[in-house]
């Protein structure tokens, strides 16, 4: 079988080829012959690799050892979800997923365009196939997933894959993310399209608006499973360090995320012309600069990859698509003129442009900081580091500025704002903000944060009421918005408040899908500030004993241990009290795999609720003495977070979901797909909630469990001693991006 994977891969490559070349020949005859004919090269493509991928899959199932990639990611006792998982567990694999997204991707847009757009599809197919050829070279020359031994050294059993990866979130988090990133190259080819016929219309943003927000989706759940798994199981207490590899992720969300803001512009004015192709070219360059780093060895982070020969490969590819995409930018400079100017910066098109500017400013502070350690040590020798707080000082300011910013691009006026349109608009948001704003904080300081003891230096507590005031602010101007839409729905039909709330969003479904997405990132907002008052504790203790964090009295009831097939489970129990009485008991733990005993990985117990979260690490341990060392944190309005990600993907659900004239231009067995799809959608905006409840009611057996490694210990487990972990002020860096 190993031998009819690499043939599929081949036979890929060489149809790829072939269908660039026939595209482009379509692009400049307008031939309907070779248009049909690159078409067919386009599914004939996806189809060999799809006889790969299966072929792939085939072999994780059946323990087919034969392929050395399948004998380093599996064993024998691998539950299934996770055999599937190990498909993208390693380089190849992953590779090979990418060109798969990028080759569903690509026939979809094929066969979903095709009676539209004829001018443009010739060339999107060349540059989608183009993309998908250099993928292929990579696996064929570098990376062959079917790479096999000689019959003589076929082990017997795999090498099973790599704890760390064997959690729900890790199987989920890196396809999320790989097929975000892979599918960016549908809206990237139609940019490339416009560039190339010259046709510098909005035709190229209403053809690939919703295939930009496919991978905006996709690239938001990957991100937020990702801050999960780094907050549930890495034991530091928060979601977000600015690992490099988590800055490659972040950064094409952000500039996707400016250019969606910006395509509205452009298609209701004609402006932003230049600005909107200039994003997508970046935001595709971002990409593969992101798959380049993961991949090259060029960055030290525990995402990456051993660095390999594979690296100079992506270098190539990333250097050539830049070449292209920004020489035929320059080319066509002149001709991206704007239809329109921009009448006054107090409309809701400037407050737009600002909005990009610091979206913009944002991916620039995250590639500095993510590039700049490598190049002072390229330039001096010394090897440095930029730590959390040095993101922080930044991207918080920034971070306040587009939550305002999201308040006023809600309300203000298009064109231009008059003073008595400004009254009308800005009244009820701003008055509610300076009510509501000390109140909320008054309480929550009085009924919460005096009883945990907090104490926030003046920057926190300026940085934490800023925030609060600004979500206050933005969620009035949405309600206010909302409120005007329904009641002028009401008056020109005579529906109920649900009914008419129902039409209102089938009717504008992009605008108030949009305003669903935002009051998830308000969400998310709230759980940022929490970190002014985030308390924090390392202590030893021994069996018996208490110690004090916040309000909570923390009580060590000693260790036990707890055995399976797979793995030895060390258990600390941890009575939880406040004010006299139980709450409940926690209990943190160590995992040591029998396959892996010098890789111990962390069981990190949480107690989250709206206000807060109680969470508690076991970093070390001694079975003979009772003693151990844990890691606690008292976090303030966490919660928040990963409820703000369920409705930032529901929102663009609801963006993206086809209109009925949409629909009706599908033959009616496509309708079925596009109910199914719908269901996969929706069922993927809750897929955090689910893994972690799922994680949570099976914590101490469940084959669906996962174990992040804290740290690696230097003498066995058993004969432990225990260490207070020294204070590091950076050791916990702050949560807000």
């Amino acid at each position: 079988m190993k031998t009819v994977g690499s043939f599929a891969i081949y036979v890929s490559l060489y149809i790829s080829l072939i269908g660039t070349a026939l595209s482009i020949v379509a692009g400049r005859t307008d031939s309907r012959r070779f248009l049909r004919a690159s078409r067919f090269s386009v599914y004939a493509a996806y189809g060999s690799l799809a006889v790969a991928g299966s072929i792939l899959l085939h072999a994780f199932i059946n323990h087919d050892f034969s392929i050395q990639y399948v004998a380093e990611f599996s064993d024998r006792s691998m539950p299934l979800f996770y055999l599937i998982g190990s498909f993208w567990g390693g380089q190849a694999g992953s590779l090979l997923f990418w060109a798969l997204i990028v080759g569903l991707f690509t026939s979809a847009a094929v066969y979903v365009n095709r009676n539209s757009h004829q001018d443009f599809m010739p060339w999107v197919q060349a540059v989608s196939l183009a993309v998908l050829s250099g993928l292929l070279i990579i696996m064929v020359f570098a990376s062959n997933p079917f790479e096999g031994y000689a019959i003589i050294d076929n082990p017997a059993k795999g090498e099973g894959l790599n704890p760390l990866l064997q959690t729900p979130k890790m199987v989920l988090h890196p396809p999320c993310l790989l097929t975000g990133l892979a599918s960016m190259t549908v809206p990237f080819g139609f940019a490339m399209a416009a560039l190339i016929t010259g046709d510098m219309s909005d035709r190229w943003v209403k053809a690939a608006r919703k295939w930009i927000l496919i991978p905006w989706l996709f690239l938001s759940i990957g991100n937020i499973l990702g801050g999960m798994w780094a907050y549930e199981e890495l034991g530091w207490g928060g979601y977000w360090a600015w690992d490099p590899v988590e800055n490659a992720a972040f950064m094409p969300w952000l500039l996707a995320t400016a250019l969606i803001h910006s395509l509205m512009i452009q298609e209701r004015r004609g402006m932003l012309k230049r600005w909107n192709l200039g994003l997508m070219i970046g935001t595709y360059l971002m990409t593969v600069f992101g798959t380049y780093i993961t991949r090259s060895g060029l960055i030290e982070s525990v995402h990456t990859f051993a660095q390999s020969d594979i690296g100079n490969y992506f270098l190539a590819f990333l250097l050539t698509v830049t070449a292209v995409s920004v020489g035929l930018f320059a080319w066509r400079w002149k001709d991206m003129r704007a239809d329109d100017k921009l009448d006054s910066v107090a409309s809701r098109e400037a407050s737009f442009l600002f909005n990009n500017w610091l979206f913009l400013a944002m991916t620039v502070v995250v590639l500095f900081g993510t590039l700049w350690p490598k190049a002072k040590t390229w330039l001096s020798g010394r090897e440095i580091s930029i730590e959390p707080p040095w993101f922080n000082q930044w991207m918080i300011p920034l971070g306040l500025l587009v939550l305002f910013l999201m308040g006023i691009g809600t309300i203000i006026a298009w064109r231009k704002a008059t003073w008595k349109s400004f009254v009308r608009d800005f009244k009820w948001p701003l008055l509610s903000t300076a009510l509501v704003t000390p109140v909320l904080v008054g309480s929550y300081w009085s009924l919460r944060g005096a009883a945990l003891g907090a104490e926030p230096t003046t920057l926190d507590v300026t940085y934490a009421v800023l925030t609060i005031a600004g979500c206050i602010f933005a969620a009035s101007a949405m309600g206010q918005e909302f409120v005007r839409g329904l009641l002028a729905r009401r008056r020109g039909h005579d529906e109920g408040i649900f009914e008419a709330t129902y039409h209102l969003l089938r009717k504008q479904r992009r605008r108030y899908g949009g305003y669903v997405v935002h009051i998830g990132m308000l969400c998310m907002f709230v759980a940022f500030s929490g970190n002014a008052v985030k308390l924090e504790k390392d202590i030893s203790m021994q069996t018996g004993e208490s110690t004090q964090i916040g309000d909570y009295t923390m009580t060590f009831e000693g260790l036990r241990e707890k055995n399976d097939e797979k793995r030895r489970l060390i258990i600390a129990d941890m009575k939880t009290e406040r004010e006299g009485e139980t709450l409940y008991t926690m209990h943190p733990g160590k995992a040591i795999f029998h396959a892996s005993p010098n890789m111990p990985t962390s069981e990190i117990d949480i107690q989250s609720g709206p206000l807060e979260d109680v969470y508690v690490a076991l970093v070390d341990f001694n079975p003979q003495q009772q003693t151990a060392a844990f890691k606690m944190f008292v976090n303030p309005f966490t919660w928040w977070f990963w409820i703000g990600g369920v409705i930032l993907v529901l929102g663009a659900f609801i963006a993206m979901w086809p209109s009925r004239e949409d629909v009706e231009t599908l033959r009616p067995s496509l309708r079925f797909g596009r109910t199914a799809v719908g269901i996969v959608l929706i069922a993927a905006c809750f897929t955090p909630i689910v893994v972690r409840h799922v994680e949570s009611d099976t914590r101490w057996g469940s084959a669906l469990r996962y174990e992040v490694a804290i740290q690696e210990f230097d003498s066995s487990l058993s004969d432990a001693s225990i260490e207070a972990p020294p204070e590091d002020p950076d050791a916990s860096p702050s949560t807000v991006p």
